[in-house]
């Protein structure tokens, strides 16, 4: 398992002085999405991202892989915000890009990006719509399929042939699919919709995820052959011995060696 970046939050912490973790995050977003508000994001954060699309693209291009799914162990943890960000600097290399919101239980990208969502991924996958309907148009090279109406069988869903065809014509249409998915641990829904994709990344975050939990995320994943392409390590602090005293880093380190 390799770390594909880290992602800083001091400097955004020092700027951005918000209630609740959701707003900051969702801040955090546009701030990263909006041409004329980039130059207010701190360098770092940009950095980071660019980063994690530099391997994230080496990674697939090995082989020929488009299709990445986006989870964590847990809530909370930044998966959301990171699948958005993530789409946005794929968008920048002029590729064709679509994020697609998975996380039916709990839909977020919809909020953070400002659009509406009546329409959407389980509307597709339960025959409501066609996939031309749903699909929205947040720049030039990035659309968005928002989660759409919920349903009270969103895992028999995803199990579908129905939603194996939507990722065979995402696949076609564009240069990266993005899936924001639900946590691992959760439910079952985010390996179910790992298993259609070329691979999962995980996200996990400073003082939220433990060793335990990504653990049992992990064992999750490969007992069901799901190919992990790394983690995205979120909400580092300048101060580091704070995240070295709670003891993940050190407990991831132990795990990737076993």
């Amino acid at each position: 398992m390799r770390i594909i970046t880290i992602i800083t939050t001091a400097e955004e912490e020092a700027d951005i002085n918000m209630a609740t973790k959701t707003t900051e995050n969702e801040v955090k977003a546009e701030k990263i999405l909006s041409q004329e508000s980039r130059s207010k994001v701190p360098f770092s954060v940009v950095e980071a991202y660019k980063n994690l699309r530099i391997h994230l693209v080496s990674l697939l291009e090995k082989n020929n892989s488009k299709v990445v799914a986006i989870s964590s162990a847990n809530a909370s943890e930044g998966k959301s915000t990171t699948s958005i960000n993530l789409a946005v600097t794929l968008s920048q290399l002029n590729k064709k890009v679509i994020i697609v919101d998975a996380d039916s239980r709990r839909a977020t990208i919809h909020q953070k990006l400002k659009i509406e969502n009546e329409k959407g991924c389980l509307d597709v996958i339960n025959g409501g719509s066609e996939l031309k309907d749903v699909i929205k148009q947040y720049n030039p090279y990035l659309d968005v399929i928002t989660a759409g109406s919920v349903f009270n069988n969103p895992t028999e869903l995803f199990c579908s042939n129905a939603f194996e065809r939507m990722i065979t014509e995402l696949r076609n249409m564009y240069d990266y699919v993005i899936i924001d998915t639900p946590p691992v641990n959760l439910v079952s829904d985010a390996l179910v919709i790992a298993q259609k994709c070329d691979g999962l990344v995980f996200v996990v975050r400073t003082g939220v995820t433990t060793y335990e939990t990504f653990r049992n995320a992990l064992i999750s994943t490969n007992q069901l052959g799901i190919n992990v392409l790394g983690a995205v390590m979120n909400g580092i602090g300048a101060d580091t011995n704070k995240y070295l005293k709670y003891g993940f880093y050190g407990a991831y380190r132990r795990y990737r060696t076993k």
